[in-house]
C-alpha cells in the first residue's frame, strides 16, 4: 500500500474512532442517567436534548391519550402507566381527558393550565403542584394540564370546565407556547389543530423515533445544528412573546372578570431561561391597554426558587420537590389576605 494511501486510512479511521467514542459517550449518558450527575450542565442540556428526540410522548401513547378534534388530543380517560428512564407514574384521568379526579371537575374554585410541567410529568398524581396547593389551601383544585399544550389550547380547554365556582386561573407558560398563540392569533383567533389523520401519523412517526441505529445521536446533534442555521427568526408583527400570551388569553373569548389570574413560566432547569419572561410580562401589562384581570395578573419568577435538585438529570421536567416548591409559593398568593376577594 502506498504510503499516502496508509495516510488517508489511517486518517479516516481515526475519524471514525472519535466519531465511534462521541457516539458511545451519548449512548452511555442515556441510557445510564446517573451517569450525568458528575458532568457539567453543558452537557446535561446536550444529553437532554438527545433524550428529547427519543423518549416516551405521553400524547402519542395510545394506551394514554386520544384524539380530539378540538384540541389535536387529550389523554385518554381511565388509567394508565408512563413513564421514562428516571421514572414511571400513575395517571388517573377524567372525563374531561386531564390528570385529575373526575370530582374535581364538579365546580373547581382553582383551575391550573399548562404543558407537561403542571400535568406532573415525572411525578405521581398527589405530588403535582396543583394537588399540593389543593392540600396546602383547602380549595377545590382542577388540574388541566396537557403535555405540549400552548396557551391558546390551554384557554380552550378551559371552556370546557364549569366555572360558576371558579376563584383563581394559574398559568404555567413554556417559551415554545409561542408557535401556537402566534398561529392562534394570525388565523383570527381560531385554534387550528391536526386532523386525525394527522394525529395518527405523529403516532407513527413518534414510535419509530424511539428506535435506536448506529450513529443516530452524532446524526442528530448534526441535523440540530443544521436546523439552527436554517431557521427563521421569529415573527414580530402580531407582539412579542410576552404580549402575543396576553392577546391569547384576552381573546379566547373565556370570560374571566372577577377570577385572578396567576402567571409563571417554566422553560426547564436552566435558570436563565426561566427570567425574561416574567420581566418582558410585567411590562408589557403595566403599558398595554388591557382588562382588568390582565391588569391585575399576578407574575411569578421561579428562577431563583428551584435549582439542579428540583429536576431530574436526564429528563429536563420537576421532581417532587420541585413541585413542592412552586405549590409552596402558589399556596403564599392564594392565601395572601389582599387577595381573598371572591367572584361576584
Amino acid at each position: 500500500m502506498k504510503k499516502p494511501l496508509r495516510i488517508i486510512l489511517v486518517n479516516v479511521l481515526l475519524i471514525l474512532l472519535v466519531l465511534g467514542l462521541f457516539e458511545g459517550f451519548f449512548y452511555l449518558c442515556l441510557h445510564r442517567p446517573a451517569f450525568l450527575r458528575a458532568m457539567p450542565m453543558r452537557v446535561r442540556n446536550m444529553v437532554g436534548y438527545l433524550y428529547a428526540r427519543e423518549r416516551p410522548t405521553i400524547q402519542f401513547e395510545p394506551a394514554c391519550a386520544r384524539f380530539d378534534p378540538g384540541l389535536g388530543y387529550t389523554l385518554r380517560p381511565g388509567v394508565c402507566d408512563f413513564g421514562g428512564r428516571e421514572f414511571t407514574n400513575r395517571y388517573r384521568v377524567n372525563s374531561l381527558g386531564v390528570r385529575d379526579e373526575e370530582g374535581a371537575l364538579d365546580g373547581p374554585e382553582v383551575v391550573v393550565l399548562g404543558d407537561s410541567f403542571a400535568m406532573g410529568w415525572g411525578v405521581e398524581q398527589e405530588e403535582t403542584f396543583a394537588k399540593v396547593l389543593e392540600r396546602k389551601t383547602g380549595l377545590k383544585v382542577l388540574n388541566t394540564a396537557v403535555s405540549s399544550y400552548g396557551t391558546a389550547r390551554e384557554m380552550m380547554i378551559l371552556k370546557r370546565v364549569p366555572a360558576g365556582n371558579l376563584r383563581w386561573v394559574i398559568i404555567q407558560y413554556c417559551g415554545n407556547d409561542r408557535e401556537e398563540n402566534y398561529a392562534f392569533l394570525e388565523s383570527g383567533n381560531r385554534l387550528r389543530t391536526m386532523t386525525r389523520e394527522e394525529y395518527d401519523r405523529y403516532v407513527d412517526l413518534y414510535q419509530r423515533s424511539r428506535s435506536y441505529y448506529p450513529g443516530k445521536y452524532l446524526y442528530l446533534k448534526l441535523k440540530k445544528r443544521f436546523e439552527e442555521l436554517q431557521a427563521p427568526r421569529p415573527r414580530e408583527d402580531l407582539g412579542d412573546e410576552a404580549e402575543l400570551f396576553l392577546k391569547t388569553i384576552v381573546n379566547a373569548g373565556v370570560p374571566l372578570d372577577g377570577v385572578k389570574l396567576v402567571a409563571f413560566v417554566m422553560n426547564g432547569r436552566n435558570p436563565d431561561d426561566n427570567r425574561p419572561f416574567p420581566r418582558a410580562l410585567k411590562e408589557r401589562i403595566a403599558s398595554g391597554s388591557y382588562p382588568a384581570y390582565i391588569k391585575d395578573m399576578i407574575v411569578l419568577d421561579f428562577s431563583d426558587l428551584l435549582g439542579e435538585g428540583d429536576f431530574y438529570v436526564l429528563d429536563d421536567h420537576l421532581n417532587r420537590h420541585g413541585h413542592e416548591v412552586i405549590a409552596q409559593a402558589l399556596a403564599k398568593v392564594v392565601r395572601a389576605p389582599q387577595n381573598h376577594r371572591r367572584k361576584d
